[in-house]
């Protein structure tokens, strides 16, 4: 192979891979596998989003026939299900993106495309592999299926054209282990900003409060019971003006299991939905939540209730709304268990007696549109848009309490 081969082909696959981690978030994992006849070594990228894993193989295969092509795509399966339960992952893909300085046989890259070996129930192994053309400038067919899933094929045919269109010198003549250096930091940078996203950065101080105003207030009723008749949610009261009704519960609970399953609870979540929005946001999110959760119950509930899970509810969803503003992040993150999470509570309430069903709903509702009002700082977000969820949820609350004045239903 003449050098320029080798600098084209060098230059292609670290083209790729830059574009790979800065637009669809993969990683760079270490060159463990030999040079092959080239001298460059093969690149191996890894993404996991929600309870996928994939992997993408750049590999340089002057030398390659397809036979061998077709060998290794099948090889992948049994380390693909290795990986999968390593990870403890439902589903694991590989591609392989087969690069040759010089290879003419459009029939051939069309067979690589063809030859996409799927195993498990449901498909939930596969591997599947791609040809390129550097000479030619050709990108040969895609493989279908999930193989390809949220992996923009526009990357690898972008990345060729600059290659076909005359790289500067200094990229052409970058070594691997310059390239290995510089795609290294791009990962590390961009999984720094990722985790700082969701991760803990500051002092949740609005979760401190939060903790010692409901543990105080919980003290107090031990004492005084006639606190938590006062404060918790009775319809037949708030029918008779006592408003604060519809806010003191978040505050109130009877007994020590209820409270202590509600303070971990925020104390799990409550400092990733303050790291996320911030204290001032994170506060009202919670409150108003809160009061969300026991206007739908003051609405659809007969009884009365109280206790913090409305407002945790809220939790969840101001994460769902964060979700909605940055699904990358999200579903490379907490997406998974949130949900997994999300619809295990939900069953609890709807199963297990004595539990008011309707606030943790309406709490899931409220969290998720005031979330969406108030904003993720750092995210731009539409101010008609921002408008419009705290317009629902006025509309939400007004037809709550209303309804529920009016004994609705």
């Amino acid at each position: 192979m003449q050098e320029i081969d080798v600098q084209r082909m060098r230059a292609y696959m670290y083209q790729v891979a830059q574009a790979l981690i800065v637009h669809d978030d993969f990683t760079l994992l270490p060159q463990a596998e030999q040079a092959g006849e080239s001298g460059i070594r093969p690149l191996v990228l890894f993404r996991r989003k929600w309870n996928t894993m994939q992997v993408v193989r750049l590999l340089p295969a002057d030398g390659c026939d397809l036979g061998t092509a077709h060998d290794l795509m099948e090889e992948e399966i049994p380390r693909l299900d290795y990986s999968k339960r390593q990870n403890a992952v439902q589903n694991a893909y590989s591609l392989t993106l087969f690069i040759f300085a010089h290879w003419r046989s459009d029939e051939n890259m069309r067979s690589i495309a063809a030859h996409a070996p799927y195993a498990g129930m449901m498909r939930n192994l596969g591997a599947g592999g791609a040809a390129v053309d550097l000479a030619r400038g050709v990108l040969g067919p895609l493989p279908e299926g999930p193989v390809m899933k949220n992996i923009d094929p526009r990357l690898f045919q972008e990345a060729l054209e600059q290659v076909q269109g005359g790289l500067p010198e200094y990229v052409l003549e970058r070594s691997d282990e310059h390239w290995q250096a510089y795609l290294t930091e791009v990962s590390s940078r961009r999984s720094e900003q990722i985790g700082r996203t969701v991760q803990s950065q500051r002092k949740p101080v609005g979760t401190y409060v939060l903790l010692a105003l409901t543990i105080l207030i919980y003290m107090i009723g031990q004492s005084y019971i006639e606190v938590i008749e006062q404060g918790l949610m009775w319809p037949e009261g708030i029918r008779q003006g006592e408003l604060w009704r519809l806010i003191t519960p978040v505050f109130l609970h009877y007994e020590l299991t209820h409270i202590a399953f509600n303070m971990i609870s925020l104390w799990a979540f409550g400092r990733l939905v303050e790291n996320i929005f911030g204290t001032g946001r994170y506060l009202v999110i919670y409150l108003l939540a809160g009061l969300a959760g026991c206007l739908l119950s003051f609405l659809l509930g007969d009884n009365p209730s109280l206790g913090a899970s409305g407002a945790i509810f809220g939790l969840f969803g101001a994460l769902l709304a964060f979700g909605r503003v940055d699904r990358r992040t999200f579903s490379m993150t907490i997406g998974a268990s949130i949900y997994g999470l999300l619809a295990v509570n939900l069953a609890i309430g709807f199963l297990l007696p004595g539990i008011d069903y309707w606030g943790h709903i309406g709490g899931l509702i409220g969290g998720y549109l005031i979330a969406l009002a108030v904003g993720v700082p750092k995210y731009k977000t539409s101010g008609g848009r921002r408008v419009l969820t705290l317009a629902a949820f006025a509309a939400f609350a007004l037809f709550s309490y209303w309804g529920g004045i009016g004994n609705l239903f």
